[in-house]
């Protein structure tokens, strides 16, 4: 019988895939700090023991994902989750609120509650009546104070945009210091498909202009800013990566309150 020997960074890694439903594997490698071919080998070695799933799923062109096995999932969160695999429709959401826990606060496990974690808090949506709103995630600012996190990747229409943020509100009140929206950017490239240094602000004005709408929502403030503020290479529409460069204890947004805040 084979023994496979998981380290302390095996097990914080595998939690946070299993908070974030996965990754693509250069993302894990991220992670882990190593490179590709090493990061193969320890997925490979997590497959083995059981902890990552077999499957090997590319659900948008690129790496394929690693994500955890039911029974790793039933082991690591110490909340139910469902089993989970990719999809083409959740591969870049997934993906980019992933890294946006952590470019705020890399692989600490007590600065962060994911999506998951808030749904289970929830607990199932009662008959007839509407779920409520669940971050993104939420995160602990060097002041100590918890703040929503919401990743907007798509362009909503002015009315559904306003009953969200509302709604968003509404879930972070008297749980949240703050609510920051990270609206993508991608950059404008003209009719050449040449670089304009100039960047998308469709969705970013969308959501500042249904934060202003709802400033009289019961809830904490809004501020609404630019993934690439976040994260330095801007999501496109397609489904790629933005880039980052992890630290162990996260880095970003260090100023709860730089930028803009578009409700009070």
């Amino acid at each position: 019988m084979t023994i496979h020997l998981l380290s302390p960074r095996d097990m914080v890694v595998l939690t946070v895939l299993a908070e974030h439903y996965g990754a693509p594997l250069d993302l894990v490698a991220r992670m882990l700090g190593v490179s590709l071919p090493s990061a193969y080998r320890i997925v490979r070695k997590w497959r083995a023991a059981h902890m990552a799933s077999n499957l090997k799923v590319r659900p948008v062109p690129g790496p394929t994902w690693v994500f955890p096995s039911k029974s790793a999932v039933e082991t690591l969160l110490p909340f139910w989750a469902r089993y989970w695999t990719p999809t083409p429709k959740m591969a870049a959401h997934v993906t980019t609120v992933l890294e946006a826990r952590l470019a705020l606060v890399g692989l600490d496990l007590d600065r962060w509650i994911s999506e998951r974690e808030l749904r289970a808090q929830l607990g199932p949506a009662k008959p007839g009546e509407p779920r409520p709103h669940i971050h993104d995630g939420r995160w602990l600012d060097s002041s100590g104070d918890w703040r929503a996190v919401e990743i907007e990747l798509t362009a909503k229409g002015p009315q559904v945009a306003k009953a969200a943020v509302a709604r968003a509100k509404q879930a972070a009140h008297g749980e949240c210091a703050g609510i920051t929206y990270y609206c993508a950017d991608p950059e404008i490239v003209d009719k050449h498909g040449n670089p304009t240094g100039q960047r998308s602000t469709e969705i970013r004005n969308l959501i500042t202009a249904a934060a202003r709408e709802t400033a009289s929502v019961e809830g904490p403030s809004v501020r609404v800013a630019g993934l690439s503020e976040l994260l330095p290479v801007p999501v496109p529409d397609t489904a790629a990566r933005p880039g980052l460069t992890v630290i162990a204890g996260g880095a970003a947004d260090p100023r709860p309150q730089a930028g803009k805040a578009v409700s009070l």
